[in-house]
């Protein structure tokens, strides 16, 4: 095929040409025998009928749906590139990661508020464990390692939420203060 075949559009080039019958029996025939020789080496039978019948069926097939024309893909206008700043809204419908993530956390915070023992169990780690981190990074420490100067830096209210088991889920806008003390830090 040379460059020019290569650049003239679908509609330029000339029409393929059709294939014979005599080809597509042709191909019927090599499968059968191909087939039949191998099935004969590994000491099985068939009927070489059947295979020809089989491999004639495949072949009429592929030559009736190689013969359909596939239809052209309409024309897509482009769309219009958005000119200045963007709408702002943000669409909560996509497959956002960040958006799981606070989903989850809102759904564990909202069970922790209804029970205790999950809030010890679920809340209480996840804290103590951004707590290490943050004091970590900021101040090299962590709370076993220098618990009294992480008491200090976390505060009274924060280091007996972290440390000591809670009797019940601190209320709403108590725990938005303690989670806002540890961002502080």
């Amino acid at each position: 095929m040379s460059i020019e075949e290569l650049l003239t559009s679908a509609e330029e080039r000339p029409p393929r040409k059709r294939r014979g019958w005599f080809l597509t029996l042709l191909a019927a025939a090599a499968g059968t025998s191909v087939t039949y020789f191998l099935l004969r080496a590994s000491e099985l039978t068939a009927s070489i009928p059947v295979l020809f019948a089989l491999f004639g069926a495949l072949a009429l097939l592929y030559r009736v749906t190689s013969s359909i024309p596939v239809p052209r893909r309409p024309e897509r206008p482009d769309r219009p590139m958005p000119r200045g700043e963007e709408p702002g809204t943000y669409d909560w419908t996509g497959g956002d990661g960040l958006r799981r993530a606070v989903g989850r956390w809102e759904r564990v915070l909202t069970w922790s508020t209804e029970d205790a023992e999950r809030f010890r169990r679920l809340t209480t780690p996840a804290l103590r464990e951004l707590a290490d981190e943050r004091l970590r990074q900021r101040h090299g420490i962590t709370i076993a390692s220098d618990e009294r100067r992480a008491r200090e830096l976390l505060g009274e209210q924060l280091w007996t939420l972290l440390t000591a088991s809670p009797r019940r889920a601190p209320k709403p806008r108590q725990f938005a203060s303690l989670v806002t003390r540890l961002e502080e830090l």
